[in-house]
Formats: structure tokens, sequence, C-alpha cells
């Protein structure tokens, strides 16, 4: 009994520490893999897990899916990925993607597109998710970018600003 309540303290304690390091260089699949993994221990009760930045994984690796899907463009961390996103974008305010995307609890597709930019930034720029009392944002050395706010005015066509142009201006912050 004393080896199963360490060896599930130490599980945790291992768990924890990976969820503060989530490598988001690394490929599309092994992203995956970490958010898997967390998940299935968060169903087993390990609820400390349930994280801002572990959910936003989670909703991110659902926009890679859907654009897959939908469009057929492969998505990653990688800096061609920033291209495809706006490609993605486009096709999306165009129309081509008939989906409803504010609906639902955090906005619906369009919390996922954040997600994934935000997701973005952090992998090649860096930075980290936070909530702040204007909402959730990704904190770039001090500086808030708050995605969900330039992706909900993109694909509404209320801003001409592309998401290339975009990642670059929150890059100057480095």
């Amino acid at each position: 009994m004393v080896q199963t309540i360490k060896a599930v303290s130490d599980m945790k304690r291992l768990d924890n520490e990976e969820s503060r390091r989530i490598n988001y260089d690394a490929d599309i699949s092994e992203l995956e893999k970490v958010y898997n993994r967390q998940f299935e221990l968060i169903k087993k009760g390990n609820t400390d897990l349930v994280t801002l930045e572990l959910v936003m994984l989670g909703r991110a690796l659902d926009f890679v899916s859907f654009a897959s899907k939908k469009l057929g463009v492969s998505l990653g961390t990688d800096e061609v990925s920033v291209k495809r996103f706006e490609e993605v974008l486009d096709a999306m305010q165009r129309g081509i993607v008939q989906d409803n995307f504010f609906s639902g609890e955090g906005g619906g597709i369009s919390g996922c597109v954040s997600a994934y930019l935000g997701i973005l930034i952090i992998a090649r720029i860096g930075g980290k998710w936070e909530d702040t009392e204007n909402g959730r944002a990704v904190n770039v050395n001090g500086r808030y970018a708050y995605v969900d706010e330039f992706i909900e005015r993109r694909l509404l066509g209320l801003s001409e600003l592309s998401a290339v142009d975009y990642f670059n201006s929150v890059s100057i912050v480095k």
C-alpha cells in the first residue's frame, strides 16, 4: 500500500512538472501525446493538471485537426505554419468553411483558432498563457498578446492586419 501511494505521489509530481514544461516547438504528434497523457491522468482524478496551458493546448490541437479535415492544410509549430495559418484564416473569412465560428463556450472554433495562434507565439517567440482581468492572453516578456480579440476581429472582417503581421508585431517585443 505504501509503495502504491508513493508511486501515485511521484507520478503526480512528475506530471505537474511536465505540464509546466510543454515543449511547444515539438511536432504536433508529440504535443498530442503530451496532451493525451495529461488528459488520461486528469480522468483518473489528478485535477491539479487542469491548467489554462493544457486547456489551450487541447483547443489548439482541435484547430489543427479542423484545418486538416476541412481544408487539407497541415499545421504545426514551425515558421512555415505561420504562413499556412494566414491561408486558413483567409479561407475561414471568405466563408469557404461553413461553421459557426463563435458558438459554444470559449468562442467555438474561433476559440480554437486563438489557442493555436497562442501556441504558435509561445513556440516561436516565447511566453506563457495567463488569465488576465481582460481575458486570457499570451504574456511575452510582460506584454500581453490578446489573441482572442485579434482572431475575432480578423474573422469578422474588422481587421485588415494579417496573422503574419500580428505574429511579427508580437515578436518585436522579444
